[in-house]
């Protein structure tokens, strides 16, 4: 008895799966339309947008610390209190904290006249001033957009820093993360801080873009699509039995 209705199971869902291929095939054209639709959208997006690119500086950091440290980490806006919180024992940890901070933020971010470049919309070229001198960009906004969206700081096991910087033009982006480095020695050097950086490999202009990965959009765009396709077109044949129902 248990047998013949183990059987019985399977034979439903073998009924169930054929009713759902056939809803499938019934539907192929529009499946096989939107996905051709979505990924040809994907990829002229994709060829369109800006491309950017990445260049990476690598350092480590030695110390025989002898003090300086904190009350130099205390001038630092909000670092002091990432610091304590954080329990730093190693000059790596230390470092990260000096290199997310404000000071060496807005040091770069004057070195290359980012203000403009993040903000070349807003820059009146031939009359060298800002189109609105009412509400210019503000510096603090200038520092979010690079430490959210421009600069990543990585930290690895050994204790070797990658500073990652991502911008529309190589050679920026490759200055901008070499020169994070200097700032970060004239940091050290001003508060005497007892902490040696050694560059292990210095940043160059990217050859090839970072993104937009166009092969990946167009792989995850047509996913998606199926994906969206085989839910309308469920959708489309229930609205269609509850129609033949009502008919009824």
């Amino acid at each position: 008895m248990q047998h013949q209705e183990q059987q019985e199971i399977m034979h439903d869902e073998e009924i169930n799966l054929l009713e759902y291929w056939n809803v499938i095939w019934r539907r192929k054209t529009m499946l096989i339309s939107l996905f051709t639709i979505v990924v040809i959208v994907t990829m002229v997006i994709s060829l369109l947008s800006p491309k950017f690119f990445t260049s990476e500086t690598v350092i480590i950091s030695s110390t025989s610390e002898s003090g300086g440290l904190g009350a130099a980490l205390s001038s630092l806006p909000l670092a002091g209190a990432l610091a304590g919180a954080a329990g730093l024992q190693t000059p790596a940890d230390k470092i990260m904290i000096i290199l997310k901070s404000r000071t060496i933020a807005e040091a770069v971010i004057r070195r290359f006249d980012l203000l403009q470049v993040f903000y070349r919309d807003d820059w009146d070229q031939a009359r060298n001033a800002w189109k609105d001198p009412q509400k210019p960009p503000l510096m603090v906004d200038a520092v979010k957009t690079l430490t959210k969206s421009v600069v990543k700081f990585n930290k690895s096991k050994e204790g070797a820093i990658t500073i990652s910087v991502e911008w529309k033009d190589p050679q920026l982006a490759s200055d901008v993360a070499n020169y994070y480095v200097t700032a970060l020695t004239g940091f050290l050097n001003e508060k005497s801080i007892n902490i040696t950086i050694q560059v292990v490999d210095r940043a160059i202009p990217a050859e090839r873009k970072s993104r937009p990965k166009i092969r990946l959009n167009m792989a995850l765009a047509g996913f998606m699509s199926l994906f969206a396709g085989v839910f309308i077109a469920f959708f489309r044949e229930y609205l269609e039995k509850q129609r033949k129902q009502g008919a009824e």
